[in-house]
């Protein structure tokens, strides 16, 4: 699998640092789909990723987007990470 970050990550707070740096890891990590999506179902579960992103797979991709800080339902297209 190749990651691909199309946009610059913009930091507003600690946690979601942390939390970037969590996602950035996981998709490192993870050797293959089905583990990738195990281990982002598990971040789901252990952290606050909803409150700050969102995601979702494409036919070969998986793709993550920030929320906007000043209103969660809101999605910046500030940070897209790819996996093909």
């Amino acid at each position: 699998m190749n990651v691909t970050i199309e946009h610059p990550f913009c930091p507003y707070c600690s946690e979601v640092t942390n939390l970037y740096f969590r996602i950035i890891n996981t998709l490192l990590f993870s050797k293959d789909e089905n583990e990738l999506r195990t281990s982002m179902e598990s971040l789901k579960k252990e952290t606050r990723l909803d409150e700050y992103f969102t995601f979702g797979y494409g036919a070969h991709h998986l793709w993550i987007c920030k929320r906007k800080p000043s209103d969660k339902n809101k999605i910046c297209a500030i940070t897209t990470d790819s996996l093909h």
